[in-house]
């Protein structure tokens, strides 16, 4: 097979290359950070707290004794930082000289605001949120067990810029700044999920958020590090293995989550462990989650219930300088599609009459991942570097039920094997950066009633460069990526109906050059700005160009254009970033230009009850803001505020794109006493009245909920209780990125309760 081939090559080359650069050390001079983390409460060591160098993007884990040790730290001056959780300290500012150690302590208190740590938008190991380019926000473990949801776009659906996608619970899907389907990558531990989530309106993302370490969310264009279509933004879901796996001390270190929920029967658990003993670790987790059908105010909107069990297992070995893993991950679940069964014309205020049919989605993911690197890295040119290879193979079946009996519909197989390698540079005083390749292979089928594109080979090849310049207070950030995609279909018959003829499937290649630039600076100590320029190339997605028939999942007979042309969005991305000791937020403003925007041109003519959309392109604009700030009332008592704003036309045309979110916004005050936290929450948004076409208005809501939390650290355990009441007004509201938000309301009031024991 030629991806194979291209496959090996790839490798051989990569390694060849590779043994090439660890080659002869070359001394750099260097020193250590020694000290020691301790509770603010009784002076306590605290095990597994994470020691992060700000910079460098060194991290290591505090042991038993609450020590920690990091070697390999250049001299100059440098702010650290440790935190458990949201057990947190400020930063600190060591000098670190040659071939000394330099000594630092920290104090941790319960705080509910702290640092945010990301992987995802940087060139090397670790980047604070406040320090990085792209606008990065993430939610931790404790964040999710607060308030634990049954989907990531559930989870991050209150994020400043970010929409939940749906066609029920089940199908839901994060919307950031506007974009939607392939413009927005989801990714676990780095590496896409491959799911079919952005092919349709009700395929959802099985990833449950309660068995993560964190979520990382990336505002804007991620094309350089992760591919063509992050033209949006990334979500990327660490798991705890991936969290730590690098810095895991000798030990055992946990966690055992369970939750339940009214108003829709939540109930769901969730346990993982990771465990190292000298040079090897091993890994393990699982967990089982459920719903009902959930109640709206007045009314029971059926068929909403959804089934997830996940399982993930794995073994690596760390040494001084080399470390390969090997895991195996598998989700298995089902939901319903609420109203696809007999989806009758939408009502104003009513749903439509029940159908005996309905139709549920059974999917299954299994995934296999081997990671291999070196790292500490004495050679001249690479400090470090990473292989991955992932194969995943993803299937669903949309399942018709009728009268008790089911039936499969539709058969999606979609298999996917992705090769990835990255060097990390050697830090200079002035320049860091990150280069690599990119390869993969997809093969997608589809078989029965909503087949609608032929079977296809994908294969994709990039090489990108990401580099950061530090000029003092100012820092550049430039890069480029190259990304080839190529689709090869097979020979099928397709039948033309009422009148329409289909596509003609034929293979396409595309090749598309990324780039951007950026520049910040720290306008004083508490103050930063940043600015992106980017120009950003999309392949066209697969359903895009192939699909021909009834397409229920997205409410339109869709029409594939096989002659579609890359797609080019040019951005602007300004952001205005503050932390201090009483006051922390950030401001984003952007505007990107897009040709040859590809969009569903809707019709008037009907089809098997369903509006006639051709693909097509045309010229897009998005325009918008995403803020979010905090400020201390008292000693510990923080207000928060975040808001949202884009609006997406078709300039074309001069018309608004269909399902953009309204104005949204969040209002929440965090009151601490010793280990409780009450947190009360106002989330609204304004009436959507720029609509596409067809597409109804929406009208405004306010939506009050309030969290409570409970945490009990010790030093090598934590308890946290949580309590969660949500829309306690009982509102009908309607959610207006929903496929389905005529037809059903989002879910009434009701109560969620958590429970977490951490171990370390």
């Amino acid at each position: 097979m030629k991806w194979l081939t291209a496959l090996r090559a790839i490798a051989g080359a990569t390694a060849a290359i590779l043994i090439a650069l660890v080659g002869p050390a070359v001394g750099q001079p260097a020193g250590s950070v020694t000290g020691q983390v301790s509770l603010v409460d009784d002076g306590g060591p605290v095990h597994g707290a994470v020691v992060f160098i700000v910079g460098p993007g060194l991290v290591t884990l505090s042991d038993e004794q609450g020590a920690f040790v990091i070697e390999n730290v250049p001299i100059g001056t440098h702010e650290i930082l440790a935190q458990r959780e949201h057990l947190t300290a400020v930063r600190t500012v060591v000098d670190v000289t040659a071939d000394e150690a330099t000594s630092v302590q920290f104090v941790l208190r319960l705080s509910p605001v702290h640092e945010e740590v990301t992987v995802t938008s940087t060139t090397g190991g670790r980047v604070t949120a406040f320090d990085a380019f792209n606008a990065t926000s993430t939610l931790d473990s404790f964040d999710l067990i607060a308030n634990p949801v049954t989907s990531l776009g559930e989870a991050l659906e209150s994020q400043p810029g970010i929409a939940k996608r749906g066609f029920g619970p089940g199908a839901s899907r994060p919307i950031i700044r506007g974009f939607d389907g392939d413009r927005v990558l989801i990714m676990e531990d780095g590496v896409r999920t491959g799911d079919l989530s952005s092919q349709s309106g009700d395929h959802g993302v099985a990833t449950d958020p309660n068995g993560l370490d964190r979520i990382e969310i990336v505002r804007g264009p991620a094309t350089l590090l992760y591919g063509s279509n992050s033209v949006g933004g990334v979500v990327n879901a660490i798991t705890p293995h991936e969290s730590f796996k690098e810095s895991l001390t000798a030990g055992t270190r946990g966690q055992v989550s369970i939750d339940g929920g009214t108003n829709n029967g939540q109930a769901g658990t969730f346990t993982n462990v990771q465990h190292a003993e000298g040079r090897l670790t091993m890994w393990a987790g699982g967990g089982a989650r459920r719903t009902s059908d959930y109640h709206a105010p007045a009314v029971t909107v059926e068929n909403t219930e959804t089934r997830l069990t996940t399982g993930r297992v794995g073994v690596g070995y760390a040494g001084a300088r080399l470390y390969a893993s090997g895991g195996f991950t598998l989700e298995d679940g089902r939901y319903g599609v609420p109203f696809a069964g007999g989806l009758l014309e939408p009502a104003d205020t009513a749903l439509p009459p029940e159908d005996d049919a309905v139709v549920d989605l059974d999917t299954q993911r299994r995934a296999g991942r081997l990671d291999l690197g070196m790292r500490n890295l004495s050679n001249r040119m690479v400090e470090s570097f990473r292989l991955v290879f992932n194969a995943i193979d993803w299937n669903h079946q949309e399942l018709e039920v009728d009268s008790g009996t089911e039936h499969i519909g539709t058969s999606f197989d979609n298999r996917t094997y992705v090769f990835r390698a990255d060097m990390n540079q050697r830090q200079t005083e002035s320049l860091s950066g990150r280069f690599g390749v990119w390869t993969q292979h997809r093969r997608y089928t589809a078989t029965g009633e909503e087949a609608l594109a032929p079977p296809t080979t994908q294969t994709a090849f990039a090489v990108f460069a990401y580099e950061e310049l530090s000029l003092g207070r100012y820092r550049l950030q430039f890069g480029g990526r190259l990304e080839d995609n190529r689709y090869t279909v097979d020979a099928v018959p397709t039948m033309g109906r009422d009148g329409l003829e289909p596509p003609l499937a034929r293979d396409r290649a595309f090749t598309g050059a990324s780039a951007s630039v950026g520049f910040r600076t720290e306008l004083t100590g508490d103050n930063a700005f940043v600015v992106n320029l980017s120009r950003s190339q999309r392949a066209p997605a697969l359903e895009e160009l192939y699909n021909f028939g009834p397409h229920v999942g997205n409410l339109v007979f869709e029409i594939g254009n096989p002659d579609l042309a890359t797609e080019t969005t040019r951005g602007l991305d300004i952001s205005l970033r503050h932390q201090s000791e009483h006051l922390r937020g950030h401001t984003n403003v952007y505007v990107y230009d897009i040709d040859n925007f590809v969009f569903l041109d809707i019709q008037n003519e009907v089809v098997d009850r369903l509006r006639v959309a051709n693909f097509r392109q045309g010229d897009g604009r998005f325009v918008g803001f995403d803020a979010q700030g905090s400020v201390r009332l008292g000693s510990q008592v923080w207000a928060s505020v975040g808001l949202g704003l884009v609006e997406a036309d078709l300039t074309t045309t001069n018309e608004p794109l269909p399902r953009i979110p309204p104005w949204r916004g969040s209002l929440s005050i965090d009151v601490p006493y010793r280990g409780f936290t009450v947190t009360p929450e106002l989330l609204f948004a304004a009436n959507q009245q720029r609509v596409f076409r067809s597409e109804t208005e929406t009208k405004g809501y306010t939506v009050l909920n309030i969290r409570a939390s409970y945490v009990w650290p010790r030093q090598h355990m934590a308890h946290v209780l949580s309590l969660s009441a949500f829309n306690l007004k009982n509102e009908l509201y309607r959610n207006h990125t929903s496929f389905i938000k005529d037809l059903a309301p989002e879910i009434g009031r009701g109560v969620r309760v958590g429970y977490s024991l951490r171990f370390f």
